[in-house]
Parts: structure tokens; sequence; C-alpha cells
């Protein structure tokens, strides 16, 4: 399984365009928070906070998270060696976790911006001000966990297809679905139980409650409870490739 993961990372960084991802997504965070006049620069809020960091960021994870993943089994389906992972002395399980893993690792690289910009919004602030580590801690957790559910959800949809462009088109799509619409649909819900269940399933609301600090055992059931469902998923349409 590390064989798997270790694999992968390597295989991200043997050619320019797993680079060019990394590079557009930090060109594009940095600008965003601290140079283009937009609701997320950090320095225009006023605050001695990184709220409008992690607002961003799941917007941004929709297209970084299938981007890294988009290849994960399309590349070995497109090119044959799938068979040959099928042969290896590993289970389907042990296979998909180390996709998995492979692809966390990369994607939490990401993540280390959020201690630069942790440590400059502290300098910056004025020192009458708090800096809210609960805050952080609440939504830097959060952001993790949404990390790894969207990497799930890449690993389902690159089992479906060859094509790269098809998978991650596909993953975005059902990243964003899945982020975003449960918690639209809920507000054209006046029936307060049906409002609760469809804001529930959504993966907004539980990031949202974790980004206020406010840890909660029933969003890590949630989280850990989805990335089961979609890496069961994957293993499910791995298995009848096999056969």
């Amino acid at each position: 399984m590390l064989a798997i993961a270790k694999r992968e990372i390597l295989s991200f960084f043997t050619t320019p365009l797993g680079y060019s991802i990394l590079a557009v997504f930090f060109i594009l965070n940095g600008l965003l928070l601290w140079v283009f006049a937009n609701a997320f620069n950090l320095v225009d809020s006023g605050f001695a906070d990184l709220n409008l960091y992690f607002e961003l960021m799941p917007w941004l994870f929709l297209f970084l998270v299938p981007a890294i993943g988009m290849k994960a089994f399309s590349e070995e389906i497109k090119s044959g060696t799938i068979a040959l992972l099928f042969t290896k002395p590993i289970s389907i399980w042990e296979l998909i976790l180390g996709k998995f893993l492979g692809m966390l690792f990369l994607i939490s690289c990401s993540l280390f911006t959020s201690f630069i910009y942790a440590y400059v919004v502290i300098e910056l602030k004025f020192e009458q001000d708090v800096f809210d580590w609960g805050a952080f801690w609440g939504s830097f957790l959060g952001l993790f966990f949404l990390a790894a559910l969207f990497s799930s959800i890449t690993l389902w949809c690159s089992c479906f297809s060859k094509n790269q462009v098809v998978a991650f088109l596909a993953a975005v799509l059902l990243c964003f679905l899945h982020f975003y619409c449960w918690g639209e649909a809920s507000l054209y819900f006046s029936d307060n139980t049906v409002y609760s269940f469809f804001n529930a399933v959504g993966i907004s609301s539980h990031f949202n409650q974790m980004s206020k600090g406010i840890i909660d055992s029933k969003d890590l059931i949630y989280f850990a409870g989805q990335l089961f469902l979609f890496l069961f998923l994957a293993v499910n349409q791995l298995q009848k490739l096999k056969r």
C-alpha cells in the first residue's frame, strides 16, 4: 500500500503538469488573498483572522483535487497497466488506499500555506487584536477532511473512464454538487425536518460548523462515513473491471 502511495507521489512530479498544477494553485491563492481587490482579500478585510482564506480554499480545492487525482486510475486503464496491478499480491482495498494516501499527501502540501498566512496575519495585526487559534485549528481540520473527501470522490470518478479530462470534469461536478448544492436545495423547503435533512447531507454545513472552531462528533462521523462510502464505491468499480 505504501509502495503504491510512493509511486503515486513520484509519478505526479515526473511531468511538468504536476508542477504546473501546484504553481497555478499557489499563485492564484496568493493573488486572491493578498493582491487583487476582491471579497477574499485578507488585508482589506481588516480582521486578524483567516476566515476568508478558509472560505476560499474549498472553491480552489474543487479544481485542485480533481486535477491531482484525475489520472489515478484513468491513466492505468488507458495504458493497460491496471491489469498488471490486479496481478500484484495486494487487495483492491490496499490499491485504493495507496492511491488515496498518495493524493492526500500531495494535497496536504498545499495546506502548509495556512501556517505561513497565520504567521503573516499575526505579524500584521494590531497589538490589541487577538488571533482566534480555536477557529484556525477547527477550520484547518475541516479543510483537511474536505480535501480527503474530495480525493475519495475523485478516485471514484477516475475508475470510470480512461480519459483524464472526463474524470476531471466528473469529479469537479460531483464535488461541487456535494459541497454546495445540498445546502442550496434545503432552502427551498419550508418543512424543518426536510430542510435539516438536505442541509445535513451536504458537506458545507459540516465544514462551516468546524470552521467556527466547534469540533462535533457528528461532523467527524459524517466525514468518516462519506470517506468510506466513496472509497467503497471505487473498490466496487475496480472489482467490476477486474472481472
